[in-house]
């Protein structure tokens, strides 16, 4: 890839009456005109049959397709004059991407207070104190106090 290349998708919709190994065929060959621009390849979507929003030439189902590939700008309009020209394709769209920047993952832990050290902060809470022995039987009369029973 050269330093001038740029990162590009196009979308594809493909008339309904192919079957879907032909529409994927059409697909293939848009690969191979981009490939034959000196464009890469990145990622591609299978052809799907979808219901269109509205009618294109009053046709509402249309296998719908995408490529995204790297290539130079200059050989882009080519790509889109030969995918237009294909009768098999009702519509394309090119569209051009930036590559988002890698953010970098955080080394150190966040901590809620200032003071406290991560062993604090997820540790369960200690009381000095020892535990009370409770009498069961007193537990009950408590609880029968408290329903009313």
């Amino acid at each position: 890839m050269t330093k001038e290349s740029q990162l590009y998708e196009i979308g594809l919709l493909i008339k309904p009456e192919l079957s879907d190994a032909d529409a994927a065929v059409e697909l293939g060959n848009v690969r191979l005109e981009i490939e034959k621009q000196n464009g890469i390849l990145e990622r591609t979507t299978d052809p799907k049959l979808r219901k269109l929003s509205y009618p294109i030439k009053k046709i509402s189902q249309a296998y719908l397709a995408a490529l995204q590939f790297s290539a130079s700008p200059a050989h882009i309009p080519a790509i889109e004059k030969s995918v237009s020209t294909n009768i098999n394709i009702l519509r394309s769209l090119v569209l051009s991407w930036t590559r988002a920047p890698i953010q970098q993952v955080l080394k150190k832990p966040i901590r809620a207070g200032m003071h406290e050290t991560p062993s604090t902060l997820y540790s369960p809470s200690k009381t000095d104190e020892p535990a009370e022995k409770i009498d069961e039987k007193e537990l009950d009369k408590k609880l029968d106090e408290i329903l009313g029973v």
